[in-house]
């Protein structure tokens, strides 16, 4: 920017502030000035400052709700590796043994119930009014969890 375009600026914004209203001290100078958004090229009003006001519940709820779903089977497949390597190892030193019919068993039930969970949670998202949004949410809360 040049000076004779900074001055143009200049005395653009003194005639605003002069028709705005705005506020000035003893002195005359001016305090406080907001140029209105009409007169700048490119500028547009934004009603929320935040975008997720703009969102449904439906969608925040899905969001919500992949977000924690992530990280709760993050954090539940940490803990389950760890018990199965102290387990193995604890399995080889002699400290007890595994019966292989009742680990099959056990991972059978573990199956059946993380697909209970999952037909739970596809139940409960498409039970909202606006399954659609609440369905994104989940996708965009899975990714970000």
């Amino acid at each position: 920017m040049n000076e004779e375009q900074y001055m143009q600026m200049k005395q653009q914004a003194q005639q605003g502030f002069a028709n705005s209203g705005g506020v000035e001290n003893a002195t005359g100078n001016e305090v406080f000035y907001r140029p209105p958004l009409d007169n700048i090229e490119g500028a547009t009003n934004v009603d929320h400052p935040i975008p997720y006001l703009e969102m449904g519940s439906s969608f925040l709820i899905g969001l919500a709700v992949g977000f924690f779903i992530k990280k709760s089977f993050k954090i539940g497949l940490f803990i389950l590796g760890f018990a199965l390597i102290a387990m193995f190892f604890l399995e080889s030193q002699g400290v007890f043994k595994i019966d292989d019919k009742v680990l099959e068993q056990s991972i059978s039930q573990g199956a059946d119930y993380f697909n209970y969970l999952v037909a739970a949670v596809k139940e409960r998202i498409t039970s909202f009014q606006t399954g659609v949004g609440a369905l994104a949410g989940f996708v965009v809360g899975l990714k970000l969890g």
